[in-house]
């Protein structure tokens, strides 16, 4: 084979997995993620029944695709985040915290408003049932442990399954009431980004109750 047709046919398909990603995507926004195929995903795009397969292999290594293509930026800028107040000398709030998750997720619904309500809609789907597959995107690097880290800095006196707990609640109570509110607003993404500000406070405040109930 020549190196033009080598290339004709790696360009082939790149241009297939992304029109299984995006046609993926839009019908897991749409749809739900369960109630979606995999026929129902090559037709979308275009492609016979076999495509997603041979590119992807089932539908869950076609969801982390879409999970990582869309939200490879948010969740860097998330690591970014976390980084910079891990090596802060004074503890985070924990409206800093949260806003480590807000603040990507507004800065995407700016610059993308349709892949960002596409990507928070399938994952406010995955964290109501706080399905694992959401964190499959952070496995490779050290956010959630950057993440821990912060959390104990601000309850220390907190025990780590149930800080956890607690922040896994929060986390995830902002990706589904984000979500919510997305598919809400108009493609602008004006009104989700405003909604934003004052859900991550809200949160805050409840994750902050949750961690001192205990000693009240």
């Amino acid at each position: 084979m020549t190196t033009k047709k080598k290339q004709s046919r790696v360009r082939d398909g790149e241009a297939t997995r992304r029109a299984l990603i995006d046609a993926a995507a839009e019908l897991f926004a749409d749809e739900g993620v369960e109630a979606v195929s995999i026929r129902a995903i090559n037709a979308a795009a275009g492609y016979g029944p076999a495509a997603a397969h041979y590119h992807f292999g089932a539908k869950d290594a076609l969801l982390h695709a879409v999970l990582v293509d869309y939200g490879s930026d948010v969740l860097a800028r998330i690591h970014a985040m976390a980084g910079e107040l891990a090596e802060r000398r004074k503890a985070p709030s924990a409206v800093e915290i949260v806003s480590v998750l807000a603040i990507p997720y507004q800065q995407f619904l700016k610059e993308d408003p349709v892949r960002a309500e596409r990507w928070l809609t399938i994952c406010g789907q995955l964290s109501l049932v706080n399905d694992e597959r959401l964190f499959s995107p952070m496995e490779d690097d050290d956010t959630a442990q950057l993440l821990g880290t912060l959390l104990e800095r601000v309850y220390p006196d907190v025990e780590p399954d149930e800080r956890d707990r607690n922040w896994s609640l929060a986390a995830n109570t902002l990706i589904a009431m984000a979500a919510t509110w997305v598919g809400a607003a108009d493609r602008s993404g004006e009104a989700s980004t405003e909604g934003l500000d004052s859900l991550a406070w809200f949160i805050a405040g409840g994750m902050t109750a949750l961690m001192e109930r205990r000693r009240a």
